[in-house]
């Protein structure tokens, strides 16, 4: 029976009541398809009222939160929550005394990623999309590489990856509550230009007769989620210990300075020297290996979405593209696992003979081609299993064809049809190699999907 047109400015008061209110949710963010919580009790949710509910595609649980997969429209269910949580922020936080259970190693780090990437990302998409925006009008030569409006063009688009840090810091303060601006603000320490000074400059510098290790952090990640983190444990302190009456200004200033010395000093260069260490590991396989990373995000991206450690790569493709203006080790093999995705759903939209079934395969395929898996994968290929295996051949296939070609993604966007002009850079054979691993993964899954799905 179909189901009736959705509300979803309405979606989050429906919801609500089946978390069992705000007093049961510790944190409640989102990504570009769902809602993810992190509740205090999971065991009080209905969970199989909120999959019954008009709008709701799924609901799963990995990297320690408790997700509700919407689709396209979460960023419209989401406000919708806010009015009803009565908040505004872009991640509310309804933290008391009593906290979330404890959590396995695996699901904190999922959980510590996804809750500090999540914020930036409509920033680095946008400023992803004007530097594709940028690289097709070179193609085409409509614009000068030497006139001002490039010049200012770029700068726009280089400015998220330059503050880096300073989007970072925000994340991590929602994630080790502590307070943001503060955090900013040591992020504006990191990236002073006084100090981008005495890194360029000749001359050795010191700080109460301590060497100063001299590095630029611009584009960085690990160093400032480490003093933010370092600022976490100090804020607390200094709002215990700091008398009531000049609270006030003695909280943020013993903040900013313990963490801002504490993070030139020592925090900066240790998490300096992480991220090289990481970078240098994803370089070597990339060199040595490079069809191996694809091929595997290619094959598991879906696996990685149903058990919530899609966001595991994130951290190294953000390093990556702040560093060296493209990645290599998350956008290849997902581009080819979400047009695999697509053909493998797609088939069942050609094979299916309930007109429903066809209906929702079609509009879910079609989704996926454009980036947005969730609707296919939920809704069609993980219930009728097959299509799934389809859609990993399939993207396996076209990963190892991206990674034996050297492809690379020059913006962090979703990959998909409509988002291939991120793959357009100053190798004008990587667009073609993009299309050519839709190709082969669309071709694949499609196949695949085709002959070894069976329909009752």
């Amino acid at each position: 029976m179909a189901k009736n047109k959705i509300n979803y400015e309405e979606l989050g008061g429906i919801i609500l009541p089946y978390i069992v209110g705000k007093e049961n949710i510790h944190k409640l963010t989102h990504c570009a398809t769902r809602l993810r919580f992190e509740l205090k009790n999971r065991d009080i949710v209905d969970v199989d009222s909120i999959k019954a509910i008009d709008g709701v595609i799924d609901v799963v649980e990995g990297g320690g939160q408790f997700q509700i997969i919407i689709g396209m429209n979460v960023q419209t269910v989401y406000k919708s929550l806010n009015r009803v949580l009565g908040v505004s922020n872009d991640s509310v936080n309804t933290s008391s005394s009593e906290k979330p259970a404890k959590k396995s190693l695996l699901e904190r780090f999922m959980n510590t990623i996804s809750t500090i990437f999540t914020p930036m990302i409509p920033a680095i998409t946008g400023a992803g999309m004007i530097k594709a925006i940028l690289a097709i009008l070179v193609l085409t030569k409509a614009i000068d590489t030497n006139g001002h409006t490039y010049y200012i063009l770029n700068m726009i688009s280089d400015a998220a990856f330059y503050f880096l840090p300073m989007l970072l810091a925000y994340g991590a303060a929602l994630k080790f509550e502590c307070n943001p601006i503060l955090s900013i603000t040591l992020a504006g320490v990191l990236l002073h230009p006084s100090w981008i000074a005495l890194v360029n400059g000749n001359e050795a510098a010191s700080l109460f007769a301590i060497k100063l290790t001299l590095v630029d952090y611009s584009g960085s990640v690990l160093p400032i989620i480490i003093t933010v983190w370092i600022q976490s444990f100090i804020e607390k302190y200094a709002d215990k210990y700091s008398p009531e009456m000049i609270k006030f200004f003695t909280k943020p200033l013993i903040t900013i300075l313990l963490t801002g010395i504490l993070a030139l000093l020592f925090i900066g260069p240790l998490g300096s020297k992480l991220n090289d260490i990481v970078a240098s590991f994803a370089n070597i396989l990339n060199d040595k290996v490079s069809w191996l990373i694809p091929l595997l995000m290619g094959a598991l991206q879906p696996v990685m979405l149903l058990t919530g450690t899609a966001w595991s790569l994130t951290p190294i493709a953000t390093m990556q593209i702040a560093k060296n203006g493209y990645e290599q080790v998350n956008g290849p093999g997902m581009l080819a696992s979400n047009i695999a995705q697509g053909g493998a759903t797609l088939a069942v939209a050609l094979k299916a003979k309930d007109k429903e079934l066809k209906q929702l395969a079609a509009s879910t395929g079609f989704t996926a081609l454009l980036g947005i898996t969730e609707p296919s994968l939920f809704g069609v290929t993980v219930k009728l299993k097959t299509p799934l295996i389809a859609a990993m051949i399939g993207g396996g296939v076209g990963g190892i064809y991206a990674g034996l070609s050297g492809l690379v993604r020059y913006a962090f966007v979703s990959p998909g049809l409509t988002a291939l002009p991120v793959f357009i850079g100053e190798n004008p054979m990587n667009i073609v190699h993009a299309i050519i691993t839709c190709v082969i993964s669309f071709a694949v899954g499609f196949i695949v999907s085709f002959f070894i799905t069976k329909i009752e």
